[in-house]
């Protein structure tokens, strides 16, 4: 039970949006559908109890019609495309109308109006979209302090256990603000000594330390062989044993040189969580397709073949493939949902994006499915009528991401 500290909730547009008939709705959208042409659902409520026009989320300029008789490709049409939407402050980063894959922090450097743009459920613009007065208020200030978004739990568990911190409760966790920077979160008012200790509120929770600052707390936890004569940064020695340099002993206090904690600097390299409901998956391979905040859950991506696992979103696939009726999304080009809508019929394979990972995985162990950064690929991942060829050849052409996330060389191996 935590409060977002600092940066505040959003509140624009105010309840109007949620009054307006359908016409009016509907004029909103007159050059977003002259290019788009139709969707599932326009404002994303299957149900069609609210009417949204598209500029009401995603923003943009919905003055802008596409020129008669242009298309993609064309001068005038890209021309109005560039100019009905936002522009992003990272091309490089977008490099088609879908996911970007391994976008990590890259996201968080991102625009707010260009974030709102590609996904108005994300935790950093839903204040303004989901959230906004009238709409799901608490529901997006409860997503947005949730363990599922912050990860003090796994945090708290990794530092304490491992005598890098010296207090059991939670003290760590994951918030970003409307900006993208790192903030704190706290419980308004604070909770008391004894609420603390017999429900679990927290006061607050902050991001990680830089790790370059953090001093190992156990000396005999320092992971260094000794034994040798020691070498200096940028002279190494010729005795030693290539990519395995032994100084992490400086020649001066805690905290210098490479004299660190490992935990904390493990913290922040390994993949422990999956990235948190803040950022987007990785969108690099089947499993791991997803959006970020509210559409994380409730915008499904086709990862999962097994309709044991996905039910009737099985028959999409497993490469995050759109099938949505919208003519301007490519269906040949993994990182789009499967379809312009939310839904509280979430599948399993939803949850196996994130739950998959160390840590969070109760649900692969649920489905029977291996997990665990060494995993090679999961069953879901590999067609459940395939021959042991057929399998060995999916396997092998996952090889070069295997490999490209994996620099250890774990989970190169498939047990047939």
């Amino acid at each position: 039970m935590l409060a977002l500290a600092g940066a505040g909730l959003y509140l624009f547009g105010g309840e109007a949006e949620l009054h307006q008939t359908q016409a009016e709705a509907d004029r909103k959208s007159t050059g977003c559908i002259s290019c788009h042409t139709r969707t599932e659902s326009q404002s994303m409520h299957p149900s069609e109890t609210i009417q949204l026009g598209c500029p009401d989320c995603h923003g943009g300029n919905p003055d802008v019609t596409a020129p008669p008789g242009q298309h993609a490709g064309q001068k005038e049409y890209d021309q109005a495309k560039k100019a009905s939407h936002p522009q992003p402050k990272l091309p490089g980063l977008w490099k088609s109308s879908a996911n970007p894959i391994r976008a990590a922090t890259d996201w968080l450097k991102e625009t707010e109006e260009y974030i709102r743009f590609v996904n108005p459920s994300d935790l950093r613009v839903a204040a303004q979209t989901c959230g906004r007065a009238g709409c799901h208020v608490q529901e997006v200030r409860a997503v947005r302090t949730s363990m599922m978004t912050h990860g003090g739990m796994l945090w708290g568990a990794a530092l304490y256990n491992n005598g890098a911190f010296p207090l059991k409760d939670a003290h760590f966790g994951e918030s970003y603000s409307a900006d993208g920077q790192p903030q704190i979160i706290r419980t308004s008012p604070a909770p008391s000594r004894e609420l603390t200790r017999t429900k679990g509120i927290l006061p607050e929770l902050a991001p990680l330390p830089r790790w370059e600052v953090m001093q190992p707390s156990n000396t005999l936890r320092v992971f260094e062989r000794g034994g040798g004569p020691r070498t200096e940064i940028g002279n190494p020695s010729a005795e030693a044993d290539p990519g395995r340099p032994d100084e992490k002993l400086s020649n001066r206090g805690f905290g210098t040189l490479l004299r660190v904690d490992p935990v904390f600097l493990g913290l922040q390299k390994t993949r422990l969580l999956d990235p948190l409901l803040s950022m987007p998956g990785t969108n690099d391979h089947p499993g791991d397709y997803r959006a970020s905040g509210c559409a994380a859950c409730h915008v499904i991506y086709a990862n999962d073949r097994s309709p044991a696992h996905s039910g009737p979103y099985a028959k999409f696939g497993n490469q995050g493939m759109s099938g949505q009726m919208d003519t301007t999304m490519p269906h040949s080009q993994s990182g789009h949902p499967i379809k312009h809508e939310f839904t509280r019929s979430i599948p399993t394979s939803q949850c196996m994006v994130c739950h998959i990972h160390p840590g969070t995985n109760m649900v692969a162990s649920y489905l029977a499915l291996p997990g665990g950064t060494t995993r090679a690929m999961p069953r879901r991942c590999i067609r459940p009528s395939s021959t042991i060829p057929q399998m060995k050849k999916e396997f092998e052409r996952g090889l070069p991401i295997l490999k490209e996330r994996r620099p250890e060389a774990s989970g190169l191996t498939l047990i047939f």
